[in-house]
């Protein structure tokens, strides 16, 4: 059912909508600061998965910076799902997106600590930690096969 969605890159029409779906995760973040990461494309960008019907049904904001572990990293810190009927195919298709836009990084985290608001999304010492998230391995290129 994945052909069923279209995913892209978030613009301010789609915001209300997808408001809704962060609400579910984080029912205190302001909407004025979600507003506010909406139009900050230069630090934040925001995914937006929408069925044929137009409706968003999952989404993941993230950005790409040099950890000093991790290397380059695409850190997620909302990763959200919004459907109990296609849920799998739509994390898929969210994710191989991401996947995507991971070129020239070495790692992919998504977060497993909620952001309550806009200074724990832009917080450096939290994006600096190894300690909180999925991390995910980016295979830049194939091994080499061993003869």
């Amino acid at each position: 059912m994945t052909s069923a969605y279209r995913v892209g890159k978030m613009d301010e029409q789609l915001a209300f909508q997808a408001f809704g779906l962060v609400q579910i995760l984080v029912p205190d973040f302001p909407p004025a600061q979600w507003a506010q990461l909406v139009r900050d494309i230069s630090r934040w960008s925001i995914l937006v998965l929408e069925d044929r019907a137009g409706y968003v049904r999952g989404l993941a904001t993230y950005r790409i910076g040099t950890h000093a572990i991790a290397g380059r990293l695409l850190d997620v810190p909302m990763f959200i799902v919004g459907s109990a009927v296609d849920d799998d195919a739509i994390a898929d298709a969210i994710f191989r997106s991401l996947r995507r836009r991971s070129a020239g990084c070495d790692y992919i985290r998504i977060w497993n600590v909620r952001p309550n608001n806009r200074a724990e999304l832009d917080d450096e010492v939290r994006f600096s930690r190894w300690d909180h998230g999925l991390m995910i391995r980016v295979d830049q290129k194939p091994l080499p096969a061993l003869l």
